[in-house]
């Protein structure tokens, strides 16, 4: 339901939650880095009056930001951080890096958080306005592009007092997520023994280990479950040499399903081979260092049915002249150049899928996820594209409008005590329908994860 209190809170503070979304950008922080980011976030918050905790789950860039006495308590969740090698000008059509190599907002996380913390704090103002109990709480969740911040929040039990989360994500559509996929990501490193490619006899190389195990893999996929993906780049080769026996060598892997215990067993068998590839060329299998395990999402029926009433008291937005302008540029370079809208309107409930931490902490509290257009048609993610619209009026429209669903889906949980009542059910019986919760992560630590 929408609130007119509430849309004058969120319009009368646009400018300045903008201010923050440019800072981020430009700060452009990658996983566990986000420093910058983090500090002016949890800064801002403090000023409006939340109890913020720092440092969360030994993360320094990780924080809370909470407000309100009691029951119910409704969490928001925001992300931080940048991709690395994505450095690209605002606002320019084509690769045009501000310095070449370094990171850039690739998946629009300066408009994720910021959105959350705009609904948060629009929330706050609400509730005191009408003495309403309860507590909002914001998460300034660090390196979901592979750390698995919300995962460590998880296994602290960030979440175990928590009602229900509502969280969104920068995207060229607008889309409930109700299905996405596990995913874990790992070094694998061999160790073998030096020589020169003359007295090849006298060496092991390592280098054939890691092609042996990618060899391996390729054979794997026939004999997994439809829909397993498995990608791997090799990220180490031992050196440029060509007559030598490679001492050293490692590869990357990302392995995907939409069962998490599932992906567990096929990793298990990845291990193997490269057990195997080890035993072939008598070099050592140094083990696999998991960076990151998400799970896939626990979907929840009420909480997105909430989203999609508000989603359609919110849309269209509208665009103008000037922004239409700017989205057909890049329409333009994009992978659907022939879209008649530079900017979709169009919502669904059910179409968008994910790959993220926030699928965790759908196993511990009840969550809905959805995807906002912040982009152009055809703006491909994870892309210089995404980058140069970060800063732009349309993708600031989007990010406003995000804030505005969240924040009208949560008092409608607060107002509402049958409401959230109906998606805790909901959320309990899926949890007893489905296998427990399960991490590879579980004995991770963020000083694990590498740039």
């Amino acid at each position: 339901m929408i609130r007119d209190e509430l849309n004058r809170i969120l319009a009368s503070a646009e400018k300045e939650f903008e201010e923050v979304s440019d800072a981020v950008w430009e700060y452009a922080e990658t996983c566990f880095q986000e420093t910058k980011s983090s500090r002016l976030q949890a800064d801002f918050m403090e000023k409006k009056g939340f109890d913020v905790e720092r440092g969360v789950c030994g993360m320094p860039t990780a924080f809370t930001a909470q407000w309100g006495t009691g029951k119910p308590v409704i969490a928001i969740l925001g992300e931080n951080d940048a991709l690395a090698a994505l450095s690209q000008k605002e606002d320019a059509t084509q690769l045009d890096p501000i310095v070449a190599g370094e990171p850039g907002h690739g998946c629009g996380h300066n408009l994720l958080g910021t959105s959350g913390m705009e609904a948060a704090c629009a929330i706050k103002e609400y509730l005191a306005n009408n003495n309403m109990s309860g507590t909002i709480r914001y998460y300034g969740c660090p390196a979901e592009e592979g750390g698995g911040g919300k995962v460590f929040m998880v296994l602290d039990h960030r979440f175990d007092d928590v009602d229900a989360t509502i969280t969104w994500h920068p995207s060229s559509g607008w889309e409930i997520t109700n299905h996405g996929l596990a995913i874990l990501s790992a070094y694998f490193r061999f160790e073998g023994k030096a020589a020169h490619a003359a007295m090849a006899d006298q060496g092991r190389s390592a280098l054939d280990a890691l092609e042996l195990m990618n060899i391996g893999i390729n054979f794997l996929r026939e004999h997994v479950k439809t829909g397993t993906l498995m990608h791997y780049s090799i990220t180490n080769t031992g050196g440029n040499a060509a007559n030598i026996v490679q001492q050293e060598a490692e590869g990357f892997y990302i392995l995907r399903n939409r069962d998490q215990n599932y992906l567990s067993e096929v990793y298990e068998r990845v291990v193997d081979i490269a057990k195997g590839a080890a035993l072939m060329t008598g070099t050592k299998f140094k083990g696999a260092q998991i960076i990151s395990n998400y799970a896939n999402i626990l979907p929840n029926d009420v909480l997105n049915g909430i989203v999609l009433e508000n989603m359609n008291a919110v849309l269209p937005l509208d665009y103008t002249e000037e922004e239409l302008e700017y989205g057909k540029k890049f329409v333009a370079v994009g992978t659907k150049p022939n879209a008649e809208k530079p900017f979709s309107n169009e919502y669904s409930n059910g179409g968008g899928m994910i790959c993220s931490d926030v699928c965790d902490v759908s196993w511990v509290t009840p969550l809905v996820n959805f995807f906002g257009t912040t982009l152009a048609e055809g703006t491909i993610g994870h892309n210089w594209g995404t980058v140069a619209q970060g800063k732009s009026k349309s993708a600031k429209r989007g990010m406003h409008a995000a804030a505005k669903i969240m924040a009208n889906s949560a008092l409608d949980l607060f107002e509402n005590p049958d409401l959230l009542a109906k998606a805790k059910a909901e959320f309990d019986e899926k949890i007893k329908k489905n296998p427990p919760y399960s991490t590879l992560m579980v004995n991770c630590k963020p000083t694990d994860y590498r740039q």
